[in-house]
């Protein structure tokens, strides 16, 4: 299991990295026990060493839809 540490310095459970075009997106949850569990979603830059914020709200979307659509007959089968 990898675990990277954000800008907000909380350890994060990386879930999955999937590529869509040019880019490749790194898909996050937080790593502790707190009740309010946090999935997020960034994007790996510089041959993969950094991790940096999406550019707005449609590059998120196209990054969601993305793992949906992978996950999407687990989620239906469980």
């Amino acid at each position: 299991m990898e675990v990277v540490t954000l800008e907000d310095n909380k350890e994060y459970i990386v879930l999955d990295t999937i590529k869509i075009n040019q880019a490749k997106y790194i898909y996050l949850m937080l790593a502790t026990d707190e009740a309010k569990k946090s999935f997020c979603i960034r994007k790996l830059i510089d041959n993969d060493q950094f991790i940096a914020g999406l550019e707005n709200e449609e590059e998120y979307k196209i990054a969601l839809d993305a793992y949906n659509k992978k996950y999407i007959d687990i989620v239906a089968s469980a």
